[in-house]
């Protein structure tokens, strides 16, 4: 049987956080899923420059942000994934290229009607090849 790919784009917010949890209460069965957990920074241009420092600064905080989400996911077959670019394209890229099945995402807490999910999660939805979930950002875990 093949294993279901599961990817989770993080930002390190507490909200981006609940992905994992939700991943754990809707696949319990740690065999059947491989979950690659992405967090992609976006490069801010200034004066069409970009700082080597903040580069190295952005990445050394991505891998904290991933290695502790990994940690949170450590009884199940994880990998991480860092990148530099446009969080919605990166996501839609990974996908394709890792054949993902499902990509967990949460909801923005931006208001108003074109933030409701976020952009960034909206661009996936719309362009997603596979099942897309978005975790409401007050999901809390039902302890059976």
């Amino acid at each position: 049987m093949n294993k279901r790919k599961v990817l989770i784009p993080i930002d390190g917010t507490e909200r981006s956080m609940h992905s994992l949890e939700f991943v754990k209460e809707i696949f319990p069965d740690k065999d059947s899923i491989e979950i690659i957990i992405m967090n992609v920074k976006e490069l801010v241009l200034i004066n069409e420059m970009i700082v080597a420092d903040e580069i190295k600064f952005a990445q050394e905080l991505g891998e904290e942000i991933l290695q502790a989400a990994k940690e949170k996911m450590k009884d199940y077959n994880t990998e991480t994934y860092f990148t530099f670019g446009y969080p919605g394209d990166e996501i839609i890229k990974k996908a394709n290229e890792e054949n993902i099945g499902v990509i967990v995402m949460t909801k923005s807490t931006k208001r108003g009607l074109n933030r409701m999910i976020g952009s960034v999660t909206t661009n996936v939805v719309k362009r997603a090849k596979c099942i897309v979930m978005i975790v409401p950002n007050d999901f809390t875990i039902s302890i059976k």
